[in-house]
């Protein structure tokens, strides 16, 4: 026959701090490892200039002859465009005049394949002559440039043009006389938003 289940006993009282571990024993450094292979030699500043350089499309049409035309084309420079999303920047060089007695005034201006620039505006430029007396016939050396988007991809006739200011009578302009011209045309990218 089995008996009773006993009362229980009381809570004993708590034991004492044990003491505090010891310090971890750091481990025995490693062996250093072997050194690398030699990498292949990488290219050379110079050389990425170059290929920079290489894929700059440009070009210059340059001549040493004069032209008396007053109104109209006189020189074409033919370009090959290369990219549509890129714009091309031309500019002019050489010695201009605009001659005639009292109020006279030339224009002279880029085309681009019979068209004038429109994006964002024409690029050209405006000599005017105001001599109430005497005929002045004074060559300078000009130059004048500027930036056309949105002209297609391919072939592009660059045209220099001379013509007559609006509101003004035509001069007897001059382009050339004893120095180089040049027309300067190179693809280059689209401005900033």
């Amino acid at each position: 026959m089995k008996g009773e289940q006993g009362i229980a006993g009381m809570k004993g009282e708590q034991g004492a701090v044990g003491v505090k571990g010891g310090r971890e024993i750091r481990g025995i450094a490693g062996m250093k490892g072997r050194k690398g292979d030699k990498g292949e030699k990488g290219e050379s500043a110079k050389a990425n200039q170059a290929s920079v350089v290489q894929q700059t499309n440009w070009k210059q049409c340059v001549w040493k002859t004069d032209s008396d035309t007053d109104n109209g084309k006189f020189k074409e420079c033919a370009f090959n465009k290369l990219q549509s999303n890129l714009a091309l920047r031309v500019s002019f060089q050489g010695n201009m005049r605009v001659q005639g007695v009292s109020y006279k005034c030339n224009r002279w201006y880029f085309k681009f394949n019979g068209n004038e620039c429109s994006g964002p505006m024409t690029i050209e430029a405006v000599f005017y002559n105001n001599w109430p007396s005497g005929n002045p016939n004074l060559m300078h050396h000009r130059s004048f440039e500027g930036y056309c988007e949105n002209i297609p991809q391919g072939a592009v006739r660059v045209e220099l043009w001379v013509g007559k200011c609006s509101g003004n009578t035509l001069g007897d302009a001059y382009t050339g006389y004893n120095s180089v011209s040049r027309i300067m045309i190179e693809e280059v990218s689209r401005p900033q938003s």
